[in-house]
């Protein structure tokens, strides 16, 4: 028995066709055949039922169970060939959303060149929730992270850089005369992240607990020209203190009795990768930067 094994049986679960499963990975149907067989005497228990029209097929029992295995064999199997690819290759990959690496990075630039990490670190920009998504199934190894709830994830081990917050902002042109209620939100224009980011989520959940219908003039995936529109008072957006804290020309908004979850910033790897001196000093590097 053999990894192909795995490979075969996975995909023969899901096409259940003898004939199809071989076209799919271009070998004989015998070959398809003959690794159900093996897979069947290695544990002793008849795995798929043949149907009565040709080549089809369903899993027993067992062979649902041993589906179950075989997932969890063939994502391991590809994430020891990334990490030891990242170790033959001497690269690290790393996640960096965008907002975050704008606030975080010109604090750490100096200690990455230092340690010539510049180099051996290749940068991966997306989302959060997209590179979470990526680290797990292995084509990152480490990625910065935004996040309203800590991880409670077997697979994966965190460190929490900043506890930060949600702020409504506006131009600093614009006079409130100090707090405003929820309601008053009802006569603003807003100016939102898209829908896939953290931001937006957080926004829906306390409009939706609030039940406050904002008017949602224009959405962005760019927070540069977010804040550009915000600065020159184009309407009101809700954005984490990362995005706004070294802005001028940008003021929080005062909301009476809104609260409002916290924002962590984290860097995250899976708990299985080598933590080499190298990966180590970077995780230093990035939770030592926001201390001071």
């Amino acid at each position: 028995m053999n990894s192909k094994d795995w490979q075969y049986f996975q995909k023969l679960s899901e096409l259940k066709n003898f004939s199809i499963t071989a076209r799919y990975f271009g070998v004989s149907q015998p070959t398809i055949t003959y690794s159900l067989k093996r897979l069947e005497e290695e544990y002793g228990v008849k795995l798929v039922e043949r149907k009565s029209y040709a080549n089809s097929l369903k899993l027993t029992n067992a062979g649902n169970q041993l589906l179950k295995h075989a997932n969890r064999i063939i994502r391991e199997d590809y994430l020891a060939k990334s990490d030891l690819n990242r170790l033959k290759e001497q690269k690290i990959k790393m996640g960096f959303p965008p907002i975050i690496t704008n606030y975080l990075l010109p604090n750490v630039f100096d200690e990455l060149m230092k340690n010539d990490y510049l180099d051996k670190i290749d940068q991966i920009v997306d989302g959060s929730k997209e590179l979470l998504s990526e680290l797990k199934n292995g084509s990152l190894d480490i990625s910065l992270l935004g996040t309203t709830r800590l991880p409670e994830d077997a697979e994966l081990e965190y460190k929490v850089i900043k506890i930060q917050h949600f702020n409504l902002i506006a131009s600093s042109k614009r006079d409130f005369g100090g707090s405003i209620d929820l309601n008053d939100l009802l006569k603003e224009e807003f100016i939102l992240t898209d829908s896939n980011s953290v931001h937006r989520q957080v926004f829906k959940r306390f409009t939706d607990k609030y039940n406050v219908l904002p008017n949602v003039i224009f959405e962005t995936s760019d927070y540069h020209l977010l804040l550009n529109l915000v600065k020159a008072d184009k309407g009101i957006s809700f954005i984490a203190e990362t995005a706004s804290s070294l802005e001028d020309g940008i003021q929080e908004v005062k909301v009476n009795n809104l609260k409002l979850p916290p924002f962590y910033i984290l860097i995250i790897y899976r708990t299985n990768t080598l933590k080499t001196p190298d990966f180590s000093k970077i995780i230093d590097i990035f939770t030592e930067s926001c201390k001071n």
